[in-house]
Formats: C-alpha cells, structure tokens, sequence
C-alpha cells in the first residue's frame, strides 16, 4: 500500500524538515507500510474520537494511579504519567534487525564488565584507559573482591535515538537497574483498551512472552528451593521514583515487594522478616544503587540496602539481579571505547554503536572536543541521571565560561556526544497530531541460553532532544511502541502457569512482611480515623446550617468540642471562657474541611490514608486504590461549586459526605476482597482500635457532662455513631440514656459499639502470631481481657445514673479506663510484631 501524505487538519506534518527522518512517511511523502494501517485507522476515526480516547486514557492513568516522582526533583509530588493516544509504530522487520544488534550489544556489555571486575585485559591490553575506571566514583574495590556470579547481568535497557539518516543510535546503556519496565507495560494495557481493535488489526507483537521468560530466569537463578523459590524486589524507601513501576512490577510478576527494612542476614544467608520468622531468599531483583547495597561495606549512611547482604554475596547463598558492580558498564565515559572493546573479545565491528562521544579525559579526545566546542553535547561522565545535557551555544556569556573553567579544571568529569537530529514520529496534542522528536528505550533479558529482547519498548516524545536525554521519569509525554508484523501474532503467552505444575495447596498467612502488617494496621486506623472526622463534622455543619438558632443548641457546642479534641480546630473551642474571643464556628468549621495545616485535620488524616495504601497497594485491590485517590482528590479539590476560593457549609457537607461514602466503600471492599490471613488481621486491629478510642473520646466529651435535655444530645451522637437507625428500629421516637448506653457501649450486636470493638480486637489478637518478641503475647493478651472485662460487666442502667452534679459519673469512669489501655494495647501490638521498622544504627563510618 502506498498512501500519500496529505496535510489535513488532523495531520499536521507542515512543520517537517526536509532533511530529516519522519517515522510514518518517506521523503516523498508516502505512507510507510508498516504505519498504512494505523493511519488509516486513525483518519477514519476523526478528531472527536481522539479527544475521546485521549481523555480516556488520562482518567485511566489517574484513576490506576500512574505516577511518576521526577529523580532530579525528589521535592516534587508525584505527577501524572502522560501517554499520548497516538502509538509509536516500527516494523517486524526493521525490528528483527535492530533486535539482533541490540542482543550483540548486551553480549558484549556482560563481556567488558565480566573482564573490569575480573582480569581487565581491557585495561591491561590498552583497550580501555585504566583511569577510567580509578575515577569513577561508582567504583568500589569491593566490587572487584566479589565471588564471580556466573552471569553479572539480566536485565539491561539501551536509550537509541534515529539520526537523519535513518540510522539507529545508542544515546546511553542501563545496566544497574534499569528504570521504564513497568510503564511500558502500562502504556500497553492502557493503549489496547482505549484502541483494541487497532492493535489487533495492526499484528502489533505481544509482550506478555518477554515477561513470562523473565520471570522463568529469576526462578531458575535459584540455588535451593528450585521448585518454588522466594523471589523479591529490592525497592528504595517510601517516596523513591521508583515507587509506582516497582509496586506495579512484583504485583504484575508475582514477586514480592520488598525493602532494605524488611531483609535480614542470618548466618550468611538473606531473610525476610515476616509475622511467622525469617524466611530464607533465593532471588533478590534489586532496584537500589550498588553503592547502597549494603551499610556494612559500603555506604555507611544508606538506609537502602541490607547489613550484610554481600556476605551472602560472597557465600552464593542469594542470587542478585543484576549483579553488584554493574553500575560500571553504564559509564557513559566507556562508550567511547567500547567499538574496540568489541573487536578486541569478538574480532569483528559493533553493530549497534555509540552516538559519537569523546571522554574528556582522554588526551586525545579532549584535544578533538576543545576544536569543537559548539557543535557537541556534554554530560557528566559517570553518572547518566542528574539532568539534560549541556549545550555551549545555549548557555549566557557567564554560565558558558563558568562551564570551561569546570572543563579545564578536571576534564575527567565530563564527556562530549554529537548531537542526533532524532527522529521525528506522530504525536496527539490534543486537537490535531503533529511530529515531535523521539526517543526509545529497549529492554533486554540476558539468559544462558541467550539475549531476548522485549519486542517493544518505553517511546518518549518532545520538541526538545536535549530533554529526551533524562530520565524516562522526567515527565516528558510517552508513547506505545508497536512492533507491528504483516502476519498473525501469538496470543497465547501467559504469565498463569501451566496445567501440569504440582502446587502444593496451603492457606497460609506468616510470611507478611512486618512493614507491610504496619502499613496495613496503619491503613486501618487512618481510615477509621478520617471516617470518625467526617461523621462528627457532618453531623455538626448540619445542624448549625439548620433552622434554629446553633448557638443555644448545647449538642452543637459538645460536638464543637469534640472536634477540638480531635485536633480539626483551635484546641480553645473546647474551653468555653476561650469561645468568645475565638473565629466564628460557622466560618471556621467549612475551612478547617480542607486545612492542611491541620496535623490531625481531616486532609492529612486522608493523605496519611493514601500514603499507607500506595506502601501495600500490591496487597489490595485495583479498586481499593481508586476509592482512595477519588476520595482525596475530591475533597481536596481547590475548584468549587459557585467558584469561589474557599468553602462553604453545604459544599463542605456535600464533600464529607462523599467521603464517607468512599470510605464505607473501601471498608467494604478490603473486607470483601482479604482473605483472613494476618493482612486482613492487622488492618482490622487498626480499624477496631481506632474506633474504641474515637467512641470512648466522643461519649466523654458529649454524653457525660450535665445537660438540661439529654435527648438532643443523644440523638446527635446516635447519628454520628451511625446508629441511629438501629436505635429508632428498637425504641420508636422515645430517647433514653439507658438504651442509648446500652446500644453504644455494652451492645455486642452493634458494629458501632464499644463492646463490639473490643470482642473483635480480642478475636484478632487470638490469631496473631506466636513468634517470640520483646513484648509477649500474654501481656497484649491480658490488656484486651482487662479491657473486656470491664464493659462486659457494666450496667447500662448504673452508668446512666446521673450524680449530683448531672454528670454521668460511672459513664466517664468506665470510659476514660478504656480509654487509657487501649494505647497501651496498640503500644504492646507495636512492640511486638512492628518493632523492627524503627530507625537503625550506622555500624561503621562516619554517620550524618
């Protein structure tokens, strides 16, 4: 098929340079064949259907959760990944060639890193500058005193850039950990649902088989336990860049998740600390920098890695992937020399090359890059994050001298690359598709049997190259790259296992992680707790939004001070000398919804909320995450109803009410969709005793103090207990302290109860696990019968006897005891089983 290029309003190729490459049509304007189909397809959908689709796929990221936190701005909230609707499209063909390259590439990178942290012949023969490697900060001699794995790298990643003559370069080489796996993978699943029928027309090879070998090497590196080993993924602390592809990885492979806080070297071998003991670990993916590996032999102040882990290293009891030290194949100061690295092991040139790049360091490079200043691109020379590169005829006056003195002062630190023209290829702007430069970055998984290479890779988009050379997670759009063939694909590969694998059935619950049981309890509370926030405020902004006159309502002015004591307002409402001389209630109360300020407000509670569901979002469901998201974003959303810049009364009902919805759904759901094992036991431990602690601090501050009329007051806390119904279904319209009493304090059939809290904390605590721990489990034990004991055996009718001073007296007591064990109780749960996430000491080194 030969389709000629037309300049319509959808497709907007004017702005082409004639000397450049154009990824959908040849110099004369004709449709390449393997982008006939996806043009046609696209044409014939229309502008209205792109913005369509366009918009279906940024509500897909939002609500999935596809962020990214910028590497070189790590102050920076996670932003919104960017995938355009328009797909990156490269023929079977061109590709196969460009695979076979790249496989010869890795080949060769697993060759010179084997030799630098071996017998660097390289070094020796002249190949390679020895100084190369003696300056490079990333190198450690400990590296190099490593027992020799049999195989340094797995997973590799090569950023290629077309030039103007169709020609593929490599820009950079990933080798450590190399980041873009995972959004890969979601760009695919997003783009095929929003265009399924395009994809499947178009031959569009799959990935899933990629994966599937990927996760058949880890399992195979396995030196015991061959049959089902324990892999897991290393991943940097809460808040790393890496936080969404690594969750989305071991969610999508089955691996789990894990960090430097959750391993532990016993006698030589890496655990995994979980409720049932340590457990031994066969394969560790590692996503953390070499350097931080471990504190003991390394880095002292990381807090990454694990004390001890190249022990195991040397021991061969752990697998790691990719292999420590393999940060030194990725210097982009080695690209220079790496043709003849490839001609000195394999007697033959390099297919796949290097974009022009000369080291600073070389003598005779530097002489080369000082005659042409203007012309090159300069980049830190070890490192290949740290921000775009450097232009000389870009820079002031100042900022380019400033830049030579660094050059001359040590040239050692920098190198110099031509400048690619980059490619051109279609991208989507939101009502026409104009061209914009490209950039991939392919994957590649090195086995003994051989190099695969994802057939695909993570497509990046701009008008500016300078900016494609950062970070995949710099926030540039991205696309789909499709390996389209002129033949039917495989649509069988899976990553299931096949019929006839013998799995051993267990129903098993020990091996969560001790930091994953304290997000999840974590979860529990701030989840309960942003619910407890809602209900009192809602129920308060209602009736000071009512008819009558708020002000001599004495239920308003307890529940007032409630929240108060909940930490949502100036802790003086609840003083009441204080009251006259603070704001007014009915402006104070709709702002204090959306105050962040607030350490205990309702908005920090629910981004405490999020934080702990994105720390266990591969132990949730999909859906979970999108309640807490919407949630969030809803009622932190500065835009309002009428417009204006802050809230009010309705809109701030309306708002909480939402949310209370949201959380009701999320309680439903992890109910629902946990099975009972020590994940559902710790979120449920968190949930129960934060609701007896708000329950215990809500009948205190409302129920207990003299009141004239007890019946407004009553049914206020009897509707933000949720109890109302249940209350009215049982005594009509006839209100009485006894029953209420009853109802939320001794009643073992009501959720909202006391008791009831307190009978499920004792059910829980009963399943924990019995593993030794600085607190016993008697102890935690004892505190819950105490705290049963004393509720099981109250009278509803002798706590609501009122004394002489028209308190409820007994009431108060019996509360204000629970009140004061149940800290000690989560204090005991803590000690035992979450000890370990405090901070730990620096065991060699000069500490911070």
């Amino acid at each position: 098929m030969n389709t000629t290029l037309q300049s319509n309003a959808l497709w907007n190729d004017t702005t082409l340079d004639a000397d450049g490459f154009y990824e959908r049509c040849d110099a004369e304007g004709a449709v390449r064949p393997h982008w006939a189909m996806v043009s046609e397809e696209i044409n014939s959908l229309g502008r209205q259907a792109l913005q369509e689709r366009s918009a279906a796929i940024e509500r897909f990221c939002r609500e999935n959760g596809v962020t990214f936190h910028a590497a070189e701005t790590p102050e920076e909230t996670n932003r919104p990944w960017q995938l355009s609707v328009v797909p990156f499209v490269i023929g079977a063909g061109e590709w196969s060639d460009l695979s076979a390259a790249l496989a010869g590439r890795t080949r060769l990178l697993e060759t010179v890193l084997a030799d630098l942290l071996g017998p660097q012949r390289l070094i020796r023969e002249g190949v390679v500058p020895g100084e190369l490697l003696w300056a490079n900060p990333s190198f450690k001699r400990t590296y190099h005193s490593l027992e020799k794995p049999q195989q340094h790298l797995h997973v590799t990643a090569t950023d290629l850039a077309r030039d103007a003559d169709g020609v593929w370069h490599v820009t950079g080489d990933r080798t450590r950990a190399p980041s873009g796996l995972g959004y890969l993978l979601e760009n695919r699943i997003i783009t095929s649902r929003v265009m399924p029928t395009l994809i499947r027309h178009s031959n569009t090879l799959r990935l899933a088989s990629f994966f599937e070998s990927l996760k058949e090497h880890l399992y195979s590196l396995a030196a015991s336990h061959r049959d089902n080993p324990r892999v897991v993924l290393l991943t940097p602390p809460s808040g790393s860049y890496r936080e969404f592809e690594d969750n989305y990885l071991a969610r999508y492979l089955g691996f789990t998740l894990v960090q430097g806080s959750d391993l532990a070297v016993r006698n030589g071998e890496l655990n995994l600390k979980t409720l049932g003991g340590l457990q031994p670990i066969q394969v560790l993916w590692r996503h953390v920098s070499d350097r931080r590996c471990d504190p003991l032999e390394l880095d002292p102040t990381t807090r990454e890695g694990v004390t001890g882990l190249l022990r195991c290293v040397r021991r061969r009891s752990v697998e790691v992937v990719n292999a420590i030290g393999s940060v030194l194949v990725q210097t982009p100061a080695l690209l220079p020399y790496l043709d003849q690295a490839h001609r000195f092991f394999f007697g033959d040139e390099l297919k796949l090359t290097s974009a022009k790049t000369y080291w600073c360091g070389d003598p005779d490079h530097r002489a080369y890059v000082m005659q042409h200043l203007d012309s090159l691109n300069f980049r830190n020379a070890f490192a290949v994050s740290g921000g775009s590169a450097i232009t000389l005829n870009q820079l002031s006056q100042n900022d380019r001298e400033a830049f030579l003195r660094r050059l001359h002062a040590k040239p050692s630190d920098y190198v110099a690359q031509q400048r690619l023209q980059f490619s051109k290829t279609p991208v989507w702007t939101g009502n026409q598709i104009e061209p914009q430069k490209a950039t991939l970055r392919s994957f590649q998984l090195l086995t003994p049997g051989g190099v695969t290479v994802l057939p695909g890779a993570l497509a990046r988009v701009g008008h500016d190259q300078l900016e494609l050379s950062r970070s995949p997670v710099s926030g540039q759009m991205t696309q789909d790259c499709w390996v389209t063939s002129d033949t039917p694909v495989d649509e069988t590969k899976t990553l299931l296992p096949d019929s006839e694998t013998v799995i051993k059935l267990r129903r098993g619950g020990d091996e969560l992680p001790s930091r994953v049981a304290e997000h999840l309890y974590w979860l529990g509370r701030y989840a309960e707790r942003a619910e407890a926030i809602s209900r009192v405020m809602r129920t308060t902004l209602a009736r000071i939004a009512g008819e009558e006159n708020w002000d001599t309502l004495t239920e308003v002015q307890r529940l007032v001070r409630t929240l108060a004591s909940m930490g949502q307002i100036e802790a003086s409402f609840a003083v009441e000398p204080f009251v006259a001389n603070l704001p007014h209630v009915e402006q104070t109360l709709p702002a204090s919804v959306l105050d962040r300020d607030q350490p205990r407000g309702l908005v920090r509670t629910l981004e405490s909320v999020m934080h702990n569901t994105i720390a266990v979002r591969g132990r949730l469901s999909s859906e979970a995450y999108r309640i807490v998201h919407r949630a969030t974003a809803e009622l932190t959303n500065s835009t309002t109803a009428s417009g204006a810049s802050s809230i009010g009364i309705g809109e701030a009902i309306e708002r909480v009410d939402r949310l209370i919805v949201d959380l009701l759904a999320l309680a439903g759901l992890t109910s629902e969709s946990l099975v009972r094992t020590h994940a559902w036991q710790f979120l449920e431990l968190g949930r129960r005793i934060e609701r007896a602690e708000h329950l215990c601090e809500l009948l205190v501050t409302t129920l207990c103090p003299a009141t004239e009329n007890g019946k407004p007051v009553c049914e206020a806390v009897l509707e933000v207990t949720d109890s109302i119904v249940t209350y009215r279904s049982r005594y009509k319209n006839l209100v009485r302290l006894a029953p209420v009493i009853d109802l939320l304090v001794t009643d073992e059939t009501n959720p909202r109860s006391l008791r009831f809290q307190l009978d499920h904390i004792a059910a829980l605590v009963e399943k924990l696990p019995t593993v030794e721990g600085p607190v016993g489990l008697d102890a935690i034990k004892r505190i819950v019968l105490d705290l049963q004991y004393r509720i099981t055996t109250a009278d509803p009718i002798q706590l609501s006897d009122t004394g002489d001073d028209g308190t409820l007296a007994q009431l108060q007591s019996v509360l204000e005891q629970v009140a004061e064990d149940l800290p000690r109780l989560a204090e005991g749960i803590n000690a035992r089983y979450l000890i370990h996430t405090e901070a730990r000491q620096i065991l060699t080194g000069t500490g911070r």
